[in-house]
């Protein structure tokens, strides 16, 4: 079976920007040399980007539909930015399965784009809760993260919303590797 007709593991998401990946780098560098985060397996900072929508496994041939549908949302909504920062874990700092960076969306615009994206590609539209992962427990059971992973010591940055893009998961050996496929940009048809 060539690639093509394999199935794809796709999703959606925002990429972050060179700078603010740069300065969460340099943080979690921080945390991981500490004891503690060897119960944690760290995500590749070159992987790292707001998930909006999990595919899962789709055949090569739809990514022209899967494209439009992403177009047709994203060309509805004019850009927009956020603001990040401060870290935690799901379900609790206490009892964490995931560390995660933050991002703030008081006005729930993410939300509706997310919403909006699953809709639009017919994949479940449970509850979005905007975040980074930034590293996983290693183990079955969870981490408790309240004592050494503090919200304070994560940059503050900016997330600019401005465009889409459909990736391909590549996985085995190693970290995963994120594969843009199809990108389209926020607000095409706002500006037209």
């Amino acid at each position: 079976m060539n690639d093509a007709e394999r199935p794809w593991r796709l999703f959606v998401a925002v990429p972050l920007t060179d700078a603010l990946r740069a300065d969460l780098a340099r943080a979690v560098d921080a945390w991981r040399a500490r004891p503690e985060a060897e119960a944690l397996r760290w995500t590749d900072p070159a992987g790292w980007h707001l998930t909006l929508a999990f595919l899962g496994a789709a055949r090569a041939t739809r990514l022209p539909s899967l494209a439009a549908a992403l177009e047709r949302v994203a060309g509805l909504e004019p850009p927009f930015t956020l603001t990040t920062g401060g870290v935690g874990g799901f379900p609790t700092v206490r009892r964490a399965r995931v560390a995660w960076y933050g991002v703030a969306d008081p006005e729930r615009r993410l939300a509706r784009l997310a919403a909006a994206v699953r809709r639009e590609l017919g994949v479940e539209t449970g509850p979005f809760r905007g975040h980074l992962t930034l590293a996983r427990a290693r183990e079955v059971h969870s981490v408790d993260l309240s004592g050494w992973l503090r919200p304070e010591e994560a940059p503050n940055g900016t997330l600019p919303v401005d465009r889409l893009v459909l990736y391909r998961s590549h996985l085995g050996h190693g970290p995963a590797r994120y594969e843009a496929v199809a990108e389209t940009p926020m607000g095409a048809r706002v500006r037209a």
